[in-house]
């Protein structure tokens, strides 16, 4: 989903919906720029105009799901883990004041201060997990922990792994590319039009990573 405040910024700025609830959503997001400002500062009964959904979202497996979310990029889980047989959610970010809660669901936290749950980083969670138990992983986080996470999955595991990209989209169409994300054996994907939504094993991570370091 995409959501423009005029006149300023002109280009929409890309969310994950988070949860819905009749005719309505619910988006989870950080301030970190004047678009995001702006819309931390829309009051009730303020208009906005929205895009989407956009793209494609997880696709809901049956059998039991392992969620590994990092910072707000578990802001989609609610939602999924409401749609699906969610057996188990490993949370981590910096700090406590940044970890998302799925409520009614079983939820492991880490933060690398220790503020909340286990200090460390989210892989250290993934030492005692038995992959095997799960028939269906999500993934969603900053590029480096993704990448980091999907190392240590046994073969198996990445086959029915999903992640969920994060990219700033321009126009929502897939016309400008500006939300792509490197594709394995070449190429790229479109966030706004392929995903967000990959299979692990479609996307270069290698390059993708290095993307983001440069």
């Amino acid at each position: 989903m995409e959501v423009s405040h005029s006149p300023f910024p002109v280009t929409r700025r890309p969310f994950t919906i988070s949860s819905t609830s009749g005719d309505s959503v619910e988006i989870i997001f950080e301030v970190v720029g004047r678009g995001t400002e702006i819309l931390a500062e829309t009051e009730e009964g303020q208009s906005l105009r929205l895009l989407g959904p956009l793209g494609c979202g997880y696709r809901l497996n049956p059998g039991n799901w392992l969620l590994i979310g990092g910072g707000l990029g578990a802001a989609g889980f609610p939602g999924l883990a409401a749609s699906i047989d969610c057996g188990l959610v490993l949370l981590g970010a910096a700090s406590r004041d940044r970890l998302l809660t799925i409520p009614g669901f079983e939820t492991v936290t880490i933060t690398e201060d220790g503020s909340s749950g286990r200090k460390g980083l989210i892989t250290d969670l993934l030492e005692s997990v038995q992959w095997d138990s799960f028939s269906s992983i999500a993934l969603c986080g900053p590029v480096p922990m993704m990448k980091a996470v999907i190392g240590m999955m046994p073969a198996e595991a990445r086959a029915n792994a999903q992640v969920s990209a994060e990219a700033r989209m321009g126009c929502g169409w897939g016309a400008c590319e500006g939300c792509s994300v490197p594709k394995a054996g070449g190429g790229f994907l479109k966030c706004c039009s392929d995903g967000p939504v990959f299979s692990v094993d479609s996307i270069d991570w290698e390059r993708w990573e290095g993307i983001h370091h440069g």
